[in-house]
């Protein structure tokens, strides 16, 4: 038996180089990128991380993100 795999849906990016502008052709590639979170995936898969410690890190990030918006609504008023 084979082992479970996630199915991979695979997303075809491109960018077209125009007049020979390369460096502009990159940023728009990075930016293509950055909004599909392809590379935020990248560094995430680099090394395994145990379900626990996702977990933990996403409760930081929840209380960190709770913290600021309770921050900014003080203030505000």
């Amino acid at each position: 038996m084979r082992p479970y795999r996630e199915k991979v849906i695979s997303q075809h990016i491109e960018v077209e180089v125009r007049n020979d502008d390369v460096m502009k052709a990159w940023r728009k590639l990075k930016k293509k990128l950055t909004n599909a979170r392809i590379l935020e995936e990248v560094k995430e898969r680099r090394y395994y991380q145990k379900p626990s410690e996702i977990k933990r890190e996403t409760k930081k990030r929840q209380i960190r993100q709770h913290y600021r918006n309770r921050m900014k609504a003080m203030l505000k008023d």
